[in-house]
């Protein structure tokens, strides 16, 4: 399982040699084995030469070892650092392959972005379930059965003439609190569910009275952090409560991300904590203090690196003004602002279709 720990791992790994980057789609509703296999045999085509080694312990590992679960595939490979990192991914990625001097995370930032941390509940009179999902893959559920919710006969709650009620049989006043207490016990349930795993986003589905009710008991952070509901009962499989939840996680992610990038670019236009344009992130990001930073998907821009000391930009000097080392061309200098972001504990959104952004290319909300 991918996990952020993973991610800033990846982004902070310094080596001496090149790194080969592979991602390839293999999910199985939109691509056959053999469409898979070619696809890998013209990325690996395409680097041929470069690095030979590298490309050899990957057939090998797709002959012998991998298994074609899952529906994305990250594989990291340095031989001569003895660096190795294969990634199996509940979730499709775009196909990718690069080679340089650290791993290129684009893809797996996007995926994180979208597919991070969340909690579905599915909740009713008498109890829920709760499913934790991580990078699209179900980590950890949880049930709650609270008191049985009888129902009122016809007249019970009343004592009709010549009738005597029998004290055994539940009124509508204490159906109503049985429900209550319930609702209490199981708001209270996904508290510690919540705060067990921290998700970015939560997830509420079942009646819509009883989402109310536990919505209005649920306690911060995490009544902030309900961005929707979903139609299903406690009895869903887990797959098909994570399905419909994940498209109401992508909603809600993309009204984010817009927002984020409107924040940035208005804040870079009042010379606030907002920075826009390749060449002012890359100076942001060597000083430490992108907080968020916002790609336009597909954006990319050769850049300049230091050899010494890695600081990145788009009109180098005969040295570095840093450190006096000598520069080397890159094809892309924002996979570099993209890798110092995570490195230093920033977040990062590749953002589809902001029309602003597209025009810039990339932006940053600023620590300071």
């Amino acid at each position: 399982m991918f996990s952020r720990d993973d991610l800033q791992q990846l982004a902070e790994y310094q080596g001496q040699h090149a790194v080969l980057s592979l991602t390839l789609n293999v999910d199985p509703t939109r691509r056959t084995k053999d469409e898979y296999r070619l696809a890998l045999r013209h990325m690996l085509h395409s680097i041929q030469g470069r690095a030979n080694g590298d490309v050899a312990l990957i057939e090998r590992f797709f002959e012998s070892e991998y298994d074609w679960s899952g529906r994305g595939l990250a594989i990291f490979s340095s031989q001569k650092e003895n660096f190795w990192k294969v990634y199996s991914l509940a979730v499709p990625i775009v196909d990718s392959v690069s080679l340089g001097p650290k791993p290129h995370l684009t893809p797996l930032a996007n995926l994180w972005d979208v597919y991070g941390r969340f909690v579905v509940a599915l909740v009713d009179k008498q109890g829920a379930r709760f499913i934790f999902v991580q990078m699209g893959e179900v980590v950890d559920g949880e049930g709650v059965l609270g008191e049985e919710v009888r129902r009122v006969k016809a007249g019970a709650g009343s004592t009709p003439t010549g009738r005597r009620r029998n004290p055994d049989e539940p009124t509508d006043r204490h159906v109503q609190e049985v429900i209550k207490r319930n609702v209490k016990d199981t708001t209270h349930a996904l508290q510690q569910f919540c705060e067990k795993h921290t998700p970015r986003y939560v997830v509420l589905g079942g009646n819509a009275e009883i989402i109310n009710e536990v919505r209005a008991h649920l306690g911060q952070p995490w009544a902030e952090r309900v961005i929707g509901t979903i139609a299903g009962d406690v009895s869903d499989s887990d797959l098909v409560i994570r399905d419909r939840a994940l498209k109401v996680v992508e909603e809600a992610e993309l009204k984010r991300e817009f927002s984020l990038a409107d924040a940035a670019i208005t804040a870079a236009a009042k010379n606030s904590h907002g920075a826009v344009r390749i060449d002012r992130v890359l100076t942001a990001a060597h000083a430490g203090q992108i907080q968020t930073l916002l790609v336009a998907e597909g954006y990319t821009s050769e850049g300049h690196r230091c050899q010494q000391c890695g600081y990145v930009t788009m009109a180098p000097g005969a040295q570095c003004q840093f450190c006096g080392g000598a520069f080397e061309q890159i094809p892309d200098a924002v996979e570099a602002a993209i890798s110092k972001a995570l490195e230093q504990g920033g977040r990062v959104d590749i953002v589809h279709g902001h029309a602003e952004l597209n025009e810039v290319g990339v932006a940053a909300l600023l620590r300071y």
